[in-house]
């Protein structure tokens, strides 16, 4: 009788289409690497794999032509060296973020912090299909946040000291979405059409736009590959203090109506972003 094979996708390993070779994943938070953790790793392709590196689209590693008998070896060999395994499978995927406010002109928040209580607390949890996470800093949403099982993305409501503003109409040019004008010399903002980007709080020359709330919306049941679709919005503004209740309550809504093998996405166009909300909140209160 063979021998039943590990678990590999668990560990983030995956099989090759050539027989008895893996692939080995590896995970990283927010998109960083030290110098230390890149020659660890070039050690480990040498040392497991082909020596080769890929570099895939959500910021995660592979090292391909591991051989399945090295397979506990490799494992191993990755936390000796202060690296990550990835994980795949039915459950959470590592978590793919943009550089946020530590460097982006445009970054809003910090969303390195994020991505690390997203790694840390919800990363290699099994739930009934494969869940990605995606952090976005601002509006730009280079990380597609709106495409991914559960997205968050910065966000900056824009407030007017009227007494300040001088009706240059700076911000009425540069607005995104075109959310502003000027009515009698006063400054109105159309919260509806607003994309919550700050871009108006730093071109404004009197200091006349101020940050209001600030935190991330979220949007739940985006979904890439053969039949792409947007998520819904599901809440604005949320505070990262809240955030990892949050997605635990949404976590736990999302298991309570999947069926086996069933995306976050089937759930949204079955259920309705109205249920979706409700038992969201009855979790959170």
């Amino acid at each position: 009788m063979a021998a039943t094979k590990p678990d590999y996708k668990r560990f983030g390993f995956i099989p090759q289409r050539q027989q008895g070779l893996l692939l080995m994943r590896l995970r990283n938070q927010a998109g960083d690497m030290t110098a230390d953790g890149l020659r660890n790793l070039a050690d480990l392709a040498e040392k497991y794999g082909n020596g080769q590196v890929h570099l895939t689209l959500r910021q995660g590693i592979e090292i391909p032509g591991v051989k399945e008998e090295l397979f506990e070896q490799a494992l191993q060999a990755v936390t000796d060296a202060g690296l990550s395994p990835a994980v795949c499978g039915l459950r959470v995927r590592p978590v793919v973020t943009c550089p946020g406010n530590a460097t982006c002109p445009y970054g809003l928040i910090n969303t390195k912090t994020l991505a690390k209580t997203l790694d840390e607390q919800f990363v290699g949890r099994d739930l009934p299909a494969k869940t990605k996470f995606a952090v976005s800093g601002c509006a730009n949403s280079c990380t597609k946040p709106q495409s991914h099982d559960v997205g968050f993305r910065g966000a900056l409501e824009p407030l007017v000291k009227q007494s300040s503003c001088i009706s240059c109409g700076a911000c009425v040019r540069r607005c995104p979405a075109k959310a502003m004008k000027l009515e009698n010399k006063a400054l109105v903002i159309d919260y509806e059409k607003c994309l919550s980007c700050g871009v108006c709080t730093r071109l404004c020359p009197k200091k006349a736009l101020a940050a209001g709330k600030t935190g991330y919306h979220i949007f739940v049941g985006g979904k890439g590959g053969r039949y792409s679709n947007d998520g819904a919005l599901l809440a604005k503004f949320i505070p990262e203090d809240k955030l990892a209740t949050y997605l635990d309550a949404i976590l736990q809504t999302y298991k309570e109506l999947a069926a086996p093998g069933q995306r976050l996405s089937a759930v949204l166009a079955k259920e309705g972003i109205g249920l979706i909300k409700s038992k969201v909140e009855e979790k959170l209160n």
